[in-house]
């Protein structure tokens, strides 16, 4: 099986940055669940809006299937694997979530 992951880049329109790594391809909805969006919003929430950076990859032979914690964990302790040509871009997504507590979401 080859894991799909993606690393997700935010930023508020006060400056404020995080960055982090999700299962699969997300959607907006599930960025928005995650406990890196939280904290950003907790941290932020005079924020008018969040711009989000999705970049997909995925790694391994076979049938894709989301990467799980575990991959996820490990991918973490190795960064210098995120460079590497086992590592295949998929897709790069950009947009900005307005008006965070609303959740409403404009495309870039």
């Amino acid at each position: 099986m080859s894991k799909v992951f993606s690393i997700i880049g935010l930023e508020t329109n006060t400056g404020i940055r995080d960055i982090g790594l999700m299962s699969g391809i997300p959607e907006v909805e599930d960025i928005q669940k995650s406990q890196l969006y939280k904290e950003l919003v907790e941290d932020c929430g005079e924020s008018e809006f969040i711009t989000v950076a999705v970049k997909s990859f995925s790694y391994g032979e076979g049938e894709p299937e989301d990467a799980m914690a575990e991959d996820l964990d490990w991918l973490k302790s190795h960064p210098e694997f995120l460079k590497s040509e086992a590592v295949t871009h998929l897709k790069t997504n950009n947009f900005a979530i307005l008006y965070p507590d609303q959740g409403m979401q404009m495309n870039m």
